[in-house]
């Protein structure tokens, strides 16, 4: 079982590159229980609201009329174009929400990934709202090894 000294020795070895990294990591566990993830729901109330205030500092930075739609993912186009997104856990659901803005036009994706019921497929789900309330949905499945093997490249 690791110990502080163990671990302290794995931060000493670790390159100077990492270390940004590894604390911003350390730092999360300093509260335990980690906190739980937010609920779906309110994962897309904080996107929508991050696009409105994101919109509103645009707005005011540039001294132009503000347009609830027109955000960037921290900075914005000229054309107003840009995104929000965030991720949560949905039971055993890794979720990411993402609202779009091209040509003005809101779309709202939703991408969800989870093991399959017997572990043997990686299922990535997305669904789509568009303008005119238009929906759409693409599921595909992937074959994995059982278990939970550390991620690969390429």
């Amino acid at each position: 079982m690791p110990n502080r000294e163990a671990l302290h020795k794995l931060i000493d070895t670790m390159p100077e590159d990492a270390l940004e990294s590894a604390e911003r990591v350390l730092k999360t566990y300093q509260t335990w229980p980690p906190r739980l993830p937010i609920g779906v729901e309110e994962l897309h109330r904080r996107v929508d609201d991050l696009l409105k205030r994101r919109g509103e500092e645009w707005a005011g930075h540039n001294r132009t009329g503000y347009v609830t739609a027109h955000m960037g993912g921290g900075s914005f186009k000229p054309d107003g174009d840009g995104m929000a997104s965030a991720v949560t856990m949905d039971g055993q659901d890794l979720v990411n929400f993402e609202i779009r803005i091209f040509c003005g036009h809101r779309l709202e994706l939703e991408e969800r990934l989870h093991l399959s019921e017997d572990k043997k497929s990686l299922v990535y789900t997305q669904q789509i709202k568009g303008p005119q309330e238009k929906e759409g949905r693409y599921e595909v499945a992937f074959k994995v090894a059982e278990g939970l093997p550390p991620a690969e490249r390429g």
